[in-house]
């Protein structure tokens, strides 16, 4: 067994197999044969194939659940990995958990309870169990079972989340014997007693999915384990947290957006996988649920050449047919995109520059407005009401769309803050001390910190502070929130050159509150905040009968820039960075250029559709320099002529080359920048830029 597989597979697939055994048909033409000849086909290097289902039904000769009925005894597992062993292709077992038809229906105990008191699947196709039941026993039985009889290379965990907030009585049991009381069914994020529940939701969610790797490994040692990790961005309810990616040899997950979505998670994912390269994973059909309605060649080369030009990997989900045939046609399309971003593998690696960096916060995945109701009156949908998710994925459009090298981070990197010129923290509802203190260090050393709204207001455990945490980095002090939910953002005299066309008679809009509080340094006020002649709330008394115009004046400060230490800060009062219109997009980016304290690691021309990635291979003595063009009408239309920097810190360039076929591009020396315009960009371009010291 090849224990670092994965550090040399950048091509794989994932075949969905959840297929029930009621009718005598289904998966009767299965033939391992003719799966893997798809797979080679399609140029893939390592495989994931179902052990299980959410079914639950087996596709081995299980000793403790329940085999599929319609193979009839036949381990199709065993023959799908010798087929794909014969072939040169690293095997992955796919393995089930929590969703389990079998287990739901055959044993009632095991079953979720949600919060209305019904049954799981009470109005729902998916039968999901508690991993505080005896459901556990089970699932280590059977990861014991398939880990003892078959040599692979790896497993996938799928499912690791809690699809509901439950409420059966084996969660009612231990919350009792390890905090002493009822299960909490009022959401409140300042209730210290309601966080406590979440944190121990996110405690054995963990603890079963340590329990499900441990397991693997102590029965198949050096295996590589993987646990479902698209769930990083789902919101509270799923309980999942960045522990769960450290229990996995590498991160990934399956995702249904678009380029914006996995740009995002490709930088999260680059900076959180305990192991290069991260996996992102989608399928070949618009949505899981459509079988037959296909991406086109197009949508799919640029998903795969968007985790490329990340450094990541890209695995394919196709969906096999209920008697167990596959389209032949995904696979020559595969082969088609597989064939073009194989050529590239060989250049990948080094170190992303990322000038600046999100701040993504797993205890900030709720929205504070939920407060006060009860737990079965909340929207269910796993990335739904996450204000903080969806400003920082703002954030990230915004620094697309200016061309300014970025990554995503979290609390797993505050040792490592230095390597960033700007952090944001887009609107991060909840802060420790420990991300405190790193902050603040980081900015009294010489970096630049921009912060919106009540950052740091709210502890991790649910208690709000009567100040911020930050006041001293932030220089101002918490009095409130406006009650007007839309407001304005008025420039000084001193600021016009970050407000374009903006004045305090026509302010920038913020579609939402801002936080009311009082500067330490009136100097340090860039904006103060307009509210509009009436609360918009109030449809009896109003300005005007299709908008709030501004009216009332305040001198609560909207923007502060200031110098903390070595560093400086911006401080808004609203949350610009989430606002999706021009005007304000390009406010926060002039923000974000105050900040820089020196020039980025590139800079360029590029139209919004095409995202650029720069890699330093200090070892090779080389940069790579990715394009990926997305436009928004497929097939893209080919882009010419972009000018791109790329800043040398001193190194002499020796040969600019496009990739693969390494031909030479011209390229000038302008002080510490090596200039360059590009040749055509149809959908991806890699060029390598040699130097020596």
């Amino acid at each position: 067994m090849d224990k670092k597989w994965f550090q040399k597979s950048y091509r794989r697939n994932l075949t969905d197999m959840h297929i029930t055994d009621w009718n005598e048909e289904f998966l009767s033409k299965f033939d391992p044969k003719t799966y893997v000849d798809l797979l080679e086909l399609a140029q893939v290097k390592s495989a994931m194939v179902y052990a299980n289902s959410h079914v639950g039904n087996c596709y081995w000769p299980t000793k403790v659940g329940h085999m599929h009925e319609g193979l009839k005894g036949r381990d199709i597992l065993g023959e799908m990995i010798e087929q794909c062993h014969q072939r040169g292709m690293d095997f992955i077992v796919y393995y089930s958990l929590i969703f389990n038809n079998w287990a739901y229906e055959n044993n009632p105990s095991w079953r979720i309870i949600r919060a209305d008191g019904k049954e799981a699947a009470a109005d729902r196709r998916y039968g999901v169990c508690c991993p505080n039941s005896g459901y556990r026993d089970f699932a280590v039985a059977e990861i014991e079972d398939f880990c003892s009889n078959y040599d692979f290379e790896g497993i996938f965990f799928d499912m690791t989340f809690w699809p509901h907030i439950c409420y059966c009585s084996s969660c009612q049991e231990r919350y009792r014997k390890e905090v002493g009381k009822e299960l909490p069914r009022i959401v409140n994020w300042e209730d210290p007693e309601w966080v406590k529940f979440q944190r121990k939701r996110e405690e054995w969610l963990t603890e079963f999915t340590k329990l499900a790797t441990f397991t693997a490994k102590r029965v198949k040692p050096g295996v590589a384990v993987e646990n479902q990790f698209s769930t990083s961005i789902a919101n509270f309810g799923q309980g999942v947290t960045a522990e769960i990616g450290k229990t996995s040899d590498y991160a990934g997950g399956d995702f249904y957006g678009g380029l914006l979505q996995e740009s995002f998670i490709c930088k999260l994912y680059y900076n959180l996988t305990p192991n290069k390269p991260f996996e992102f994973m989608t399928s070949r059909c618009i949505h899981l649920s459509d079988h037959t309605t296909r991406k086109s060649e197009e949508l799919m080369k640029v998903h795969a050449y968007s985790a490329l030009a990340n450094d990541g990997a890209f695995l394919f989900i196709d969906a096999i047919d209920p008697v167990g045939t596959m389209n032949r046609d995904v696979y020559e399309i595969m082969g088609r995109v597989f064939g073009e971003t194989k050529a590239y593998e060989k250049y990948l690696g080094g170190d992303l520059c990322q000038d600046v960096a999100i701040y993504f916060s797993f205890a900030s995945k709720f929205n504070p407005a939920d407060n006060g109701k009860n737990i079965s009156e909340l929207k269910r949908g796993f990335f739904s009401d996450q204000p903080h998710l969806e400003t920082s994925v703002n954030a990230v459009k915004s620094l697309l769309n200016e061309n300014i090298p970025f990554g995503v981070i979290t609390k797993d990197d505050l040792k490592d803050l230095s390597d960033y010129q700007v952090i944001v923290l887009p609107k991060v509802l909840m802060m420790d001390e420990e991300e405190v203190k790193a902050l603040r260090e980081f900015v009294a050393s010489g970096g630049s910190l921009y912060a919106s709204g009540s950052a740091s207001l709210l502890d991790k455990d649910g208690n709000k502070q009567k100040d911020f945490m930050l006041a001293d980095v932030l220089g101002v002090s918490y009095l409130g929130e406006t009650k007007e939910r839309l407001t304005y953002i008025a420039p000084t005299s001193k600021a016009a050159e970050l407000f374009p066309n903006i004045s305090s008679e026509y302010p920038l809009t913020i579609f939402g509150p801002q936080i009311k509080a009082k500067p330490v340094n009136q100097e340090e006020v860039l904006a103060t905040i307009t509210l509009p002649y009436t609360d918009p709330a109030d449809h009896t008394k109003f300005s005007s009968i299709h908008s709030n115009p501004p009216g009332i004046p305040t001198e609560y400060p909207a923007v502060i820039l200031r110098d903390f230490g070595k560093g400086k800060v911006v401080w808004v009062a609203g949350d610009l960075e989430m606002m999706k219109y021009d005007p304000q997009r390009k406010v926060f980016i002039n923000l974000i250029k105050s900040l820089a304290q020196k020039p980025f690691s590139f800079e360029a021309d590029a139209p919004k559709s095409v995202e650029i990635t720069l890699f330093h291979q200090e070892e090779n003595k080389r940069y790579i320099i990715n394009f990926l063009n997305f436009q928004e009408e497929l097939p893209n239309i080919p882009i010419s002529g972009i000018t791109c920097r790329v800043k040398l810190e001193g190194k002499k360039p020796t040969k600019l080359m496009k990739l693969p076929g390494e031909e030479e591009i011209p390229f000038e020396l302008k002080g510490n920048y090596v200039e360059f315009r590009t040749p055509e960009l149809e959908t991806f371009l890699m060029l390598a830029l040699n130097y020596e010291q």
